[in-house]
């Protein structure tokens, strides 16, 4: 079986440890190499030719969004999934107009990064799934939401508040609060940010929007 190579980005070793041991922890999956700035990651990505790349947003020598730019930039540009500490869909809508296939909130990381990776990488990565089920697709998981639904993830990825949604859609911020914990349970995603993702992938929004 085929395998995809991944290149982690992270200044922080412990981070890296963890990162290398959910990924590897998944079949068809193989850390190739880590890198603890930019510098290095980008001279590695030049190397290795990693297919995907795990990149945290806070690196010491340079912002992790300029080596997102950078490693798109390159020939056979990687996947480039961005790992940050901050659960804010502002910083993801940056993320994936550098270039970013998804956007990753280290508290979630356990639970969410292998998944959003399989996401990003669309049909090839699901073609080297060690299972035989296929992962549903942004728009697969968005036609299982309600109209009123979709319309709470807009506003969630526009960077609307609760109260803000409830005016525009005349209900109150308390209703808006559950249908956003209805989306994060049928998506299976448990952050502002990746629902933001989510949506971005699906085109519910635009990355200027």
């Amino acid at each position: 079986m085929a395998t995809l190579r991944v290149l982690v980005v992270d200044d922080h070793p412990i981070v890296r440890e963890g990162v290398r041991r959910i990924l590897e922890a998944q079949k068809g999956l193989q850390v190739v190499g880590e890198a603890n700035d930019g510098a290095s990651a980008i001279a590695l990505a030049e190397r290795l030719k990693p297919d995907v790349t795990v990149v945290d947003v806070g690196l010491p020598d340079m912002s992790g969004l300029d080596v997102v730019r950078r490693l798109k930039a390159m020939d056979d540009a990687p996947v480039v999934l961005v790992l940050s500490m901050y659960d804010d869909a502002e910083y993801a809508r940056e993320a994936r107009a550098a270039g970013a296939a998804a956007y990753v909130v280290k508290d979630s990381a356990a639970t969410m990064l292998a998944s959003q990776l399989w996401l990003a990488v669309g049909a090839r990565g699901r073609a080297l799934r060690s299972d035989d089920a296929p992962r549903a697709t942004a728009q697969e998981q968005i036609a299982l939401l309600t109209p009123r639904e979709c319309d709470v993830l807009r506003g969630i990825a526009s960077g609307r508040t609760n109260k803000e949604m409830g005016t525009e859609l005349g209900i109150s911020p308390r209703t808006v609060e559950t249908h956003r914990e209805r989306l994060m349970r049928k998506l299976g995603v448990s952050t502002v940010a990746g629902l933001t993702a989510l949506a971005l992938e699906a085109g519910v929004v635009t990355r200027d929007a």
